[in-house]
């Protein structure tokens, strides 16, 4: 896995996908990295698979800082991608309650205005990174009005979420990786404690008030079954956060730079905008801001062409799994047009990510504003790009454009 956090593998992963897809031919299968489509989305519906694998990355801490980390693990496991039934389902179905589609639609128009003044802002200001002035800003004001979450703790709150990405996306964290999540958690749980006491006091019109009322209502109706905790609810809210803002964010410029290094294809969508939900699923399937997941057996059983003992460790590489010429034709060619297109970058089963339409509403918005407020929008540079070194969020730090 290390070969993907090189300048090169951040650069361009899929020549390591190639290689490995290569070795697995001529050596067998892998012993724990899982490349193909149909491997992946089998164990994504696979009971016997777990996703509590927060233990894992603890334990992949320096160990003189883990002892720091222990109290965290009971947080960050609380968080609904790290679960597993009976866990997983009590607690998606009060975010499930609180996501629905009727909430997304209320927000598209908010995505719209919000996406039209942060492009033109930057026109006006002559800001020409697209990551801070438009991609990083608009999920977090999104997500953020979403869960009520004061304007002026924005801030505040998108770097506790980036502390959890730098954690989590880190294949060994390092002890300035620990101390930092444990000082963002316990921030985070002290805001949040006081957020949820206003809300419980004073509900308002926003997401965490619904999880709020929901957990409670619960609670009262069947006091004799476990419900969701504070610690769910305030785990789950950083989540969404986390989440939303880096799969929204990483969406949109991963897109944007697709359509850049492809000017048939920018020419292509410019001129039949009616391409715009299929250009955008071929964005999230060519350079998915989601490229790694995983997941633990649990029991002695064959899996992705192996036999696996109970706590065998699979990396799911969804960027491979995106890439599979077995259920892709010419995979490495971006065609805006292309269905139908099943990727995987949104997970698949009953971890399929709540916030997807969110987050192609978002690219919606923006991607062809840009294209239409600046016609000769270009990258200001053919050299490298500043990749964020992390293995499962992919996304880079900066984007300095042209028009």
């Amino acid at each position: 896995m290390s070969e993907l956090l090189t300048a090169d593998g951040l650069a361009d992963p899929l020549p390591v996908y190639r290689r490995w897809r290569q070795w697995a031919r001529d050596h067998g299968r892998h012993s724990s990295l899982v490349l193909d489509h149909a491997d992946i989305t089998a164990i994504y519906l696979d009971a016997d698979m777990s996703a509590a694998r927060i233990g894992n990355v603890i334990r992949s801490a320096p160990e003189d800082v883990q002892s720091t980390l222990i109290p965290l693990e009971r947080i960050l496991s609380s968080i609904v991608a790290f679960q597993d039934p009976p866990d997983h389902t009590r607690v998606r179905s009060i975010l499930a309650r609180s996501f629905t589609p009727r909430v997304v639609r209320r927000q598209e128009e908010a995505v719209a205005r919000t996406a039209v003044r942060l492009v033109d802002e930057m026109a006006s200001s002559g800001n020409r990174d697209v990551v801070a002035a438009v991609s990083s800003p608009m999920p977090a004001l999104v997500i953020g009005a979403m869960l009520g979450i004061p304007d002026d703790a924005l801030d505040r709150f998108a770097a506790w979420a980036q502390q959890l990405v730098l954690f989590v996306g880190s294949s060994a964290p390092s002890g300035e990786d620990a101390t930092a999540i444990a000082d963002a958690l316990g921030s985070m749980s002290v805001f949040f404690g006081e957020l949820a006491a206003e809300r419980r006091a004073d509900p308002t019109d926003d997401l965490l008030s619904a999880m709020l009322a929901a957990a409670d209502e619960d609670a009262v109706a069947d006091p004799d079954v476990e419900h969701i905790t504070d610690d769910e609810l305030f785990a789950n809210a950083l989540f969404l956060m986390t989440a939303g803002h880096e799969t929204a964010a990483n969406g949109i410029t991963n897109g944007l730079i697709a359509l850049l290094r492809h000017p048939d294809q920018r020419r292509r969508l410019v001129d039949d905008p009616s391409l715009l939900d299929t250009a955008v699923d071929e964005m999230l399937r060519f350079d998915s801001p989601i490229q790694v997941s995983a997941r633990l057996c649990t029991v002695e059983k064959e899996v992705a062409g192996r036999l696996r003992q109970p706590g065998d460790p699979l990396v799911l590489v969804i960027g491979a799994g995106n890439h599979d010429p077995a259920n892709y034709d010419i995979p490495e060619c971006f065609d805006i047009g292309r269905a139908p297109n099943k990727h995987l970058s949104f997970g698949h089963g009953r971890h399929h990510c709540l916030g997807a339409a969110l987050a192609r509403s978002e690219m919606r918005a923006v991607i062809p504003l840009l294209l239409d407020r600046f016609p000769r929008l270009a990258l200001a540079s053919d050299g490298p790009l500043d990749w964020q070194p992390t293995l499962n969020f992919r996304g880079v730090r900066s984007l300095e454009l042209t028009w």
